[in-house]
């Protein structure tokens, strides 16, 4: 048969116990690892990860409920199930008040088992995929803000570059304007007129073509 996947964790002091679920189980095509007490179902949750945790409630030294708080804590993305009496379900749903997923009762319903496993294993992959979207969602939210905060940035460079630009052809022409005023000062011709085109040379040429005093005349032109 098609394995099921997963690894399972089985945790029960009772040595019959332990045998039974992990037989059915590994038909079933999954892989089971077992532990005697609650110590070293903490040893060996620390040295392998495990998909689903199945764990008495009622065990000698740590119990299943002593367990499960540092389970969960430690180890988030593993599922709890616990196995317990029909005299303690009050204290297996507390125990999912904690942070287990579910339970099961002794003796055990072999098809109920498998139901269980299959439906923890099912919502660990969903919380799992669940935030594996999230976190591609925030990257891409992230990468996009990134995207238009360099946009900004980009527009306000070439803003800045476009002013400065401005502020320099402004520049420009003011030191040209100031340029031809001194020149034509010099010259003593007045300011340039109201269209800036006229030179100090062309007033020099129209005075000298109309006979003005103080200009001197062209060369080859003076009366004998």
């Amino acid at each position: 048969m098609e394995e099921a996947g997963g690894t399972i964790l089985i945790v029960d002091d009772e040595g019959s116990i332990r045998d039974i679920l992990c037989r059915k189980l590994q038909s079933e095509g999954y892989d089971c690892v077992v532990a005697a007490n609650g110590k070293e179902a903490l040893w060996k949750a620390f040295m392998q990860d495990f998909d689903l945790v199945l764990m008495d409630i009622k065990m000698p030294g740590l119990s299943g409920m002593e367990v499960l708080p540092k389970m969960v804590t430690d180890h988030p993305d593993t599922c709890v199930v616990m196995l317990t009496a029909v005299a303690d379900i009050e204290t297996a749903v507390e125990a999912m008040k904690v942070g287990a997923y579910d339970y099961l009762t002794k003796p055990f319903n072999m098809d109920d088992l498998v139901m269980k496993v299959e439906r923890a294993l099912e919502r660990r992959r969903l919380v799992l995929e669940n935030r594996e979207y999230q976190l591609r969602l925030e990257q891409r939210v992230e990468r996009q803000a990134r995207q238009i905060q360099q946009y900004h940035s980009e527009a306000a460079e070439a803003l800045v570059r476009e002013q400065a630009a401005l502020a320099e052809l402004e520049a420009t022409r003011r030191s040209r304007k100031g340029f031809a005023r001194k020149l034509s000062q010099i010259l003593g011709v007045g300011t340039p007129d109201s269209s800036g085109e006229r030179s100090g040379a062309a007033h020099i040429q129209t005075g000298a073509a109309s006979g003005e005093p103080g200009v001197n005349p062209p060369m080859g032109t003076e009366e004998a």
